[in-house]
């Protein structure tokens, strides 16, 4: 499973407790709309990655896998994702 496919399931799970809340959550608005930002910070950690890598190219440098530099995109879904940390289809590599 890749970080981005986890993502989507986990907030695709905060929608639907939106959706039929549990009796718990005090604001399904709140939640709904937190899941809406999720996607697009998503979408937009891959613009940025494709950016990333475009710069790379145009300064002709190494691939980053073997810098150890990581891309910005990818540090922004792992950070997404530590709020998911205990979801028992949570890669610990993910963590930053």
């Amino acid at each position: 499973m890749t970080l981005t496919t986890f993502l989507l399931a986990r907030i695709t799970e905060d929608v639907n407790d939106a959706v039929s809340p549990p009796p718990t959550l005090p604001d399904p608005a709140r939640l709904l709309a937190e899941c809406v930002a999720k996607r697009q910070i998503v979408a937009l950690a891959h613009e940025a990655t494709g950016l990333d890598q475009t710069v790379d190219m145009e300064r002709e440098t190494g691939a980053r896998s073997d810098s150890g530099v990581q891309y910005v995109g990818d540090r922004i879904l792992r950070a997404l994702a530590l709020v998911y940390d205990g979801h028992p289809d949570f890669d610990p590599a993910w963590r930053l």
